[in-house]
Order: structure tokens, then C-alpha cells, then sequence
């Protein structure tokens, strides 16, 4: 995925093998008061010692959803606010 290497690169991650797998939209359990534009998954498994991300997914992939779980990657120490945050600072910028 050109995205996904895009960002790859830009975060030096690329000791890091990135893949995506989708996951079907009923795989997902909401809470009853979760807003229909809210229901939704995108998120990614890391496993450290293989160096090794998969990002589970049940839409389309944005580039704003690959530069988020990268992130999380880069980051791990970072709450989701901080992510959050830079992840609009970064997709903003390289508009």
C-alpha cells in the first residue's frame, strides 16, 4: 500500500513490516449509545520483539487512519489524546 510506505518512511520505520487485514463490520461489538458514524474499527496489533504491525480494519484505510496507528507504533508511550493531536498536526501539514 503506497500510503502505508509513505508514512513508513517519513516515521523511519522501515526495520517495521506493516500489513493491513480487513476484518468484517459484525466482528465488531458498540455500545448501544455509540452514534451510527461512530461504529467503525480501526486498529492495530503490534508485536514488538518481530517488529511487526498489523492494522485490523473494517472501511477503507485514510491516510489519517494510517498515520494514527503509526503512531502508536512510534510512540507506544503516548496516550490517545497526544496521538490524536499529532495525528491532525501531520495529515494537516502534508496536505
Amino acid at each position: 500500500m503506497k500510503l502505508l510506505n509513505k508514512w513508513q518512511g517519513i516515521f523511519k520505520l522501515t526495520d517495521w513490516e506493516f500489513q493491513t487485514q480487513e476484518i468484517l463490520p459484525d466482528q465488531v461489538v458498540y455500545d448501544d449509545d455509540c452514534l451510527d458514524e461512530d461504529k467503525y474499527f480501526v486498529g492495530i496489533e503490534i508485536d514488538q520483539l518481530r517488529r511487526v504491525g498489523t492494522i485490523h480494519h473494517d472501511r477503507e484505510l485514510t491516510e489519517k487512519d494510517i498515520v494514527h496507528e503509526l503512531l502508536h507504533v512510534k510512540y507506544p508511550n503516548k496516550n490517545e489524546d497526544w496521538i490524536n493531536e499529532a495525528e491532525e498536526l501531520l495529515t494537516n501539514i502534508n496536505r
